[in-house]
């Protein structure tokens, strides 16, 4: 399926590059050295921010120490810091400073609690939700207040976001299915938070995957059918349209086409397996296949979906199947549950018409090179008789 394509643009040649940095370098060393600052704080993570947009991390670190250097204790600095420090897989440090965060400013500011919620396990990253729900949804009173008066001005509307939100209470949700899943009210817990996402936004195609998740956990196949096919209905029809070029270019945008991240609908279509929507499911995963045809899982799963179909799908799983295996090998994937499953599935739909064929023809090279060798061997021994007498 052809697809518009595309890429991060690199900013500048690789001497603007070393340009930018070395001008970097001597802003962070005049920071350190001047007396008085010539960048405010803000101005400091401001560049940090670039950097990190241009995976600069080394630079953006430096950005940061001098703005904790000025401002120890500032909330936009320790939350900078900590995000830089998470991309750069140092959660230790990233948690001291997200809880700095807390302790200087406990009670405004929702995102440090985002963070610490996804940093801590169990009862505390529930705690820390929690809050940052509760921080959220007075701002987000605040900003309906003003909203109508924004929209009549035509101001701007800034401000925490109805995705937010879902997004928090979906994390909530899932703790409950997850750390928190042997509380006893966890199940009652679970469905009331993504309840509470889908209360603030109706359309939210991952809220209604994540009910659907829980469903299937309860073993009730059919609600679970009903809320993923709900879910893919609010974004699989417009991914398809696009890839099929049906969208006016100047309607086309590629952040919108899917809410949902790779990894999202890679359990998209493991829920539509699971219940048995086998044809929602390979759509799905061959729009993934279209954004990235080296994950070995997205080409089982597809020979997976047409050998639940029956006989008929027979040509379509050994082909993917194959496919599976092939990539496997290709990019020295270690899973070996899922390589294990592709080489049972293969041996049991048995070889295709061509790989018998091909299989044929070697058996007969085979025994036309030992047919070969043995008149060889013959002639061989006779013609040394032959010289003997």
């Amino acid at each position: 399926m052809g697809k518009r394509k595309f890429k991060k643009s690199v900013e500048g040649s690789l001497a603007e590059r070393r340009r930018r940095i070395q001008q970097a370098k001597r802003e962070v060393a005049h920071e350190s050295k001047g007396k008085s600052p010539k960048y405010s704080v803000e101005q400091l993570l401001e560049k940090a921010e670039d950097c990190i947009d241009r995976f600069e991390y080394e630079l953006a670190q430096k950005f940061c120490q001098r703005a904790l250097e000025m401002e120890p204790d500032s909330i936009l600095a320790l939350e900078t810091t900590g995000s830089l420090l998470l991309e750069l897989g140092n959660q230790e440090a990233a948690k001291q400073c997200f809880g700095r965060a807390v302790e200087v400013s406990p009670n405004q500011g929702h995102s440090k609690y985002m963070y610490l919620g996804q940093l801590f396990e169990g009862a505390q990253a529930v705690q820390c939700f929690q809050k940052g729900i509760e921080l959220m949804m007075k701002e987000y009173e605040a900003k309906q207040a003003t909203e109508l008066a924004a929209a009549c001005g035509g101001g701007p509307r800034d401000g925490v976001s109805c995705e937010e939100i879902c997004n928090a209470y979906l994390s909530l949700a899932e703790l409950y299915m997850t750390d928190c899943c042997m509380e006893e009210d966890a199940d009652v817990r679970c469905e009331q938070y993504i309840n509470h996402a889908l209360g603030i936004d109706s359309e939210n195609a991952e809220a209604y995957q994540m009910m659907a998740s829980f469903h299937l956990s309860k073993e009730n196949e059919e609600m679970a059918a009903e809320m993923i096919k709900k879910s893919v209905s609010l974004w699989l029809p417009k991914y398809k349209a696009a890839d099929k070029g049906e969208v006016p270019d100047e309607e086309f945008n590629p952040l919108e086409l899917t809410p949902l991240s790779y990894d999202t609908r890679i359990a998209s279509a493991k829920i539509l397996t699971e219940v048995k929507q086998y044809e929602t499911a390979v759509d799905v995963l061959e729009g993934l296949l279209d954004e990235n045809d080296e994950v070995p899982q997205v080409w089982y799963m597809i020979g997976w979906a047409n050998y639940l179909q029956g006989s008929d799908f027979k040509e379509n799983a050994r082909y993917y199947l194959h496919q599976a295996k092939q990539v496997y090998e290709k990019i020295k994937c270690d899973d070996p549950e899922l390589l294990k499953h592709v080489e049972e599935l293969m041996e049991e739909i048995g070889p295709g018409e061509e790989e018998e064929e091909e299989d044929k023809d070697a058996a007969d090279e085979d025994v036309n090179e030992l047919d070969s060798d043995s008149d060889e061997e013959i002639d061989s021994k006779t013609n040394g008789e032959a010289m003997e007498h």
